[in-house]
């Protein structure tokens, strides 16, 4: 990619305790400068002088923490290679991302990715002569998984999405989309691809272009063309809006609408009323290319909603964010679209930069 972005090194831990130790030093040089009070002063006009000066004394502090953090700053090039098996270990972390506390075979997965190269892309920091363990980090990861190739001869780890995806549709999805799961998965025929689109939070975009422009360059080549792709997007939904007491149940669909009846309501009466609820709710994609995805006329999509934030760990920057007032809940959205929305969206995202 030949870019250079920034990324802070250094332990916040450890800067805190130096803030900390200047802090003592100078209040303790302050002190022995300063002559003794007489008896006439005012003892709380004495603690309020000693109070301001303790917080010139913090922002000086912090001023100067301020500067040797910008001096801790480090360039890193960023490049785009095919996945390899020096990548093994940073692909399996970027499909956690996609998978939370699934249970999928993640190190078949990946090494299935592998033996697809030169196909995908893995986003790492630039090689040099010197190289070492954190070289192989992964920053980036974006492939597509054949998903029903072989019906004779199906990997552990596509069976196991299978489980997933089904056990997800079924809790949260109308029944239609259920049943084009099941029809993907026994079809056989190889048409059928997941699309992995994963990057640390927060990683710049501005490497979706060239990104999305291989990969669609990729399948060009393929002798086989995908007619059904499926994609599991990161997003977060605000609470309220109609959307209070939804993040514990089913999730949005395309093709749902809210229930007409007042009365009690079936199942699939209650996955609607949810997920018209949700789709009255402010949604932030982690990757901000993604909302392009239901902006464009081309093709068809279907997909629903689902929360994640049960498998998210408690302070994780993934688990639930708030922003401006409001909460936002981890989700994941799965989209089941045809080759020309996916077509169409791959074309979008390598035109221009997305934010």
């Amino acid at each position: 990619m030949g870019r250079v972005f920034k990324k802070k090194v250094g332990a916040k831990r450890e800067a805190e305790e130096e803030k900390k130790e200047e802090l003592v030093v100078k209040k303790k040089a302050k002190k022995e400068e300063e002559p003794e009070p007489e008896p006439e002063s005012d003892p709380e006009q004495e603690e309020d002088e000693d109070e301001d000066l303790s917080d010139e004394e913090a922002e000086d502090v912090d001023d100067e923490d301020d500067e040797e953090e910008e001096h801790q700053l480090m360039d890193f090039d960023f490049e785009a290679y095919p996945p390899s098996d020096d990548d093994r270990d940073g692909i399996v972390n970027m499909l956690t991302q996609t998978f939370l506390r699934a249970d999928i075979d993640l190190k078949s997965m990946a090494e299935g990715i592998i033996a697809k190269a030169p196909h995908g892309i893995v986003l790492t920091q630039a090689y040099d002569n010197d190289e070492t363990e954190e070289d192989f980090m992964a920053y980036g990861l974006c492939t597509t998984v054949v998903l029903n190739e072989n019906k004779d001869n199906v990997p552990k780890f596509i069976k196991d999405i299978f489980v997933y995806l089904l056990n997800r549709a079924k809790k949260g999805a109308p029944t239609e989309i259920y049943k084009k799961i099941e029809e993907i998965q026994e079809a056989g025929n190889g048409q059928a691809a997941l699309f992995v689109n994963e990057r640390l939070l927060n990683f710049p975009t501005l490497v979706v272009p060239q990104i999305f422009d291989s990969i669609r360059t990729d399948l060009t080549g393929f002798d086989t063309k995908y007619k059904t792709i499926i994609y599991i997007q990161k997003l977060r939904i605000a609470e309220g809006d109609g959307s209070s007491g939804a993040n514990d149940k089913a999730g949005n669909s395309s093709s749902g609408a809210p229930p007409k009846k007042k009365g009690k309501m079936g199942k699939a009466e209650k996955k609607r009323a949810v997920a018209a609820a949700l789709a009255n709710s402010e949604i932030e994609f982690d990757n901000p290319e993604d909302r392009v995805l239901f902006e464009l006329k081309e093709g068809k999509e279907v997909h629903f909603d689902y929360p994640v934030h049960m498998d998210v760990e408690p302070g994780s920057k993934f688990h639930t964010v708030e922003k401006d007032g409001k909460k936002y809940n981890p989700f994941r959205r799965l989209v089941i679209m045809d080759d020309k929305r996916f077509d169409a969206f791959l074309k979008k995202g390598s035109e221009g930069v997305i934010v």
